[in-house]
């Protein structure tokens, strides 16, 4: 069945007739995450199947009733869900990824997507101290090197794109990607923190979309530390921003360098 313009999923014959005939409220298949202060919930979202009154409130949920449900809390640290829904459609509109399908209160809908969040993809980087990445880096093979690079430009794309059509993702960590299977790609998640250019002083702005690629540029130096120096923005970037991403740069500098000279030490002995 379709959970979103572009995927599809198999679902078990039990899930499947609560699709075709819908369920007086929600029913939640899985738990996907919870968030809590202490023992108060703030945020949980959930993999559910639609009801009935759902489906009449929102269109997109008559077309996509197995879809990912959002609950905040009181007390939670986010903005409107309204707020989020602008963002997320007009993130939808620039990228050409699924739109939200809806929200109430304190609940914000989206489609499923199948696949897992980039940091998991990306393990094990992101362990202290920092160079140790450098030693994570070299155990990559190079086709898991390259096919984590050519996605990590992907996100170079799309957080461009967003940026100039005015539009921050505000909270651009890893696990706010989705790198789905078939088609294999990766999708933007989770809006609710995006800023306008038009809402804050320029240098604000300036600011916000340095925040927003840090993360990925730290990301293109571990990679660089396997393959060598690459071209293009995203490589540009991460070795010019190299001083303010690490309190001690020189180390990925020179492993980045060295794996050059040991690639090209490689090709000559061949």
């Amino acid at each position: 069945m379709r959970v979103s313009p572009r995927h599809a999923v198999t679902v078990d014959d039990d899930y499947f007739a609560l699709i075709q005939r819908a369920p007086q409220e929600d029913f939640v298949v899985r738990t996907l995450a919870r968030t809590m202060a202490g023992d108060a919930p703030l945020m949980t979202g959930e993999l559910v199947i639609a009801s009935y009154a759902t489906r009449q409130r929102f269109p997109l949920a008559a077309t996509y009733p197995l879809h990912f449900r959002k609950t905040y809390f009181p007390g939670r640290l986010r903005g409107d869900t309204q707020v989020e829904l602008e963002r997320h459609t007009r993130a939808s509109e620039v990228l050409d990824i699924p739109p939200p399908i809806g929200r109430l209160g304190g609940t914000f809908r989206t489609c499923l997507l199948p696949g897992r969040p980039f940091d998991q993809v990306m393990l094990p980087f992101g362990t202290e101290p920092e160079d140790s990445n450098i030693k994570h880096a070299d155990d990559l093979t190079l086709s898991a090197a390259v096919g984590l690079w050519l996605l990590a430009e992907r996100v170079m794309t799309a957080l461009s794109k967003l940026h100039r059509a005015g539009l921050t993702h505000g909270d651009a960590q890893l696990q706010n990607f989705v790198v789905c299977y078939a088609p294999v790609d990766i999708v933007p998640i989770d809006f609710d923190m995006s800023i306008e250019r038009d809402a804050v002083s320029a240098e604000t702005w300036e600011s916000e979309c340095a925040r927003d690629l840090e993360p990925l540029l730290k990301v293109a130096v571990f990679l660089q530390c396997a393959l060598g120096a690459q071209e293009g923005d995203l490589a540009d970037l991460s070795r010019a921003r190299m001083d303010t991403l690490f309190v001690r740069s020189e180390p990925f500098r020179r492993a980045v360098e060295d794996r050059a000279g040991l690639l090209a030490t490689t090709l000559r002995v061949t």
